[in-house]
């Protein structure tokens, strides 16, 4: 009738308070995983409006615009193999990439989700970062394939990550097995997830070697700067450690330069061992010995499994551990 707003899928996501995505999943009953709260919801509005699906409406769900967005916290030596992988795969599936660098901030983070979203994108890989927390809104309300790399406290999105309590694990047992009774572990905002379950390992396996075995943790800024200044301050105080374990590559850079001005033995004096197995360590001197924490694999991994699910079997999305791996050099 003339005069009368016509019923369309927005007005049905804005009455049912959620995505348009979210409303044609419902719609077209795609397989991505919807809150049966949630759906009731879209059903009911669907209900209340006299909504009609059209041709358009049913097809939106299945429209793809094969590009997929991608947030990570900064862009360091760490993200930037991260975001090889995760460029070579979408290249591979034929697949564009949005990228966003929202800093470790909650509301940037958003505000980028907000624009992907905005921009109908086939789906979205989310790296976590310290200090960003939960996200407002949960996957049946995103309404996009969404893939988190890295510990997060959203519980309902599905991640990709290394299982960091077995690094520490891994690191320290290496030290302890070359000799090494007290160890002293450098790392940075506690807020962050993946270095939190790292510092459990490490505290875990010295609990686990008895009393004759010490550790100490000192809480640093992630860069080279910082680590300098803290491990030229232990030697020159006389420390009685003899062992360094480095959250970070970028970390352990730091420590290795600080023993090399000050004319330490590595790894006689103090041995060196980092995480990241970033691709200059193989090339300092001495060689770091680094717990590799495949960030290029996560990051392709993530496109694989949004590739997979909005794919025509539509596999479902399902969270990802990978193992550490100790790539053992001469610092340690």
């Amino acid at each position: 009738m003339r005069g009368m707003k016509k019923i369309g899928v927005r007005e049905v996501a804005s009455h049912a308070r959620v995505s348009v995505a979210t409303v044609s999943r419902v719609l077209a009953d795609s397989g991505y995983p919807v809150a049966k709260a949630t759906r009731e919801r879209v059903l009911a509005s669907v209900a209340q409006l006299g909504f009609v699906p059209d041709l358009v409406a049913k097809t939106f769900a299945t429209s793809r615009t094969n590009t997929i967005g991608v947030a990570v916290p900064v862009l360091n030596t760490y993200y930037a193999k991260m975001l090889m992988g995760i460029e070579s795969e979408a290249t591979r599936n034929g697949l564009s990439i949005l990228l966003s660098i929202v800093g470790n901030d909650h509301d940037r983070r958003e505000a980028a989700i907000d624009q992907f979203l905005g921009r109908r994108l086939d789906g979205m890989v989310v790296c976590s970062g310290a200090g960003d927390g939960a996200m407002d809104r949960g996957p049946d309300i995103i309404g996009i394939p969404t893939v988190v790399i890295g510990q997060q406290p959203d519980a309902g999105f599905v991640s990709v990550t290394v299982d960091n309590h077995a690094a520490g694990y891994l690191a320290t047992g290496h030290l302890i097995e070359r000799g090494h009774r007290e160890i002293i572990m450098l790392t940075g905002n506690s807020g962050w997830f993946d270095f939190r379950d790292r510092r459990a390992g490490f505290e875990a396996r010295l609990r686990e070697q008895g009393q004759d075995y010490t550790g100490r943790v000192i809480e640093g800024a992630f860069n080279e700067a910082d680590a300098y200044r803290i491990v030229r301050h232990l030697m020159e105080e006389g420390t009685s450690a003899t062992a360094i374990l480095a959250a970070t590559d970028r970390q352990a850079l730091g420590a290795l330069a600080a023993l090399t001005d000050l004319e330490v033995a590595m790894p006689e004096r103090m041995a060196v061992v980092g995480f990241d197995n970033l691709p200059t360590s193989e090339f300092l001197r001495p060689s770091l010995t680094s717990v590799d924490m495949p960030a290029d694999r996560m990051g392709a991994l993530a496109i694989r499994m949004i590739r997979d699910f909005i794919g025509p079997d539509e596999i479902r999305l399902v969270s990802q551990i990978l193992e550490p791996r100790l790539v053992v050099r001469k610092s340690s």
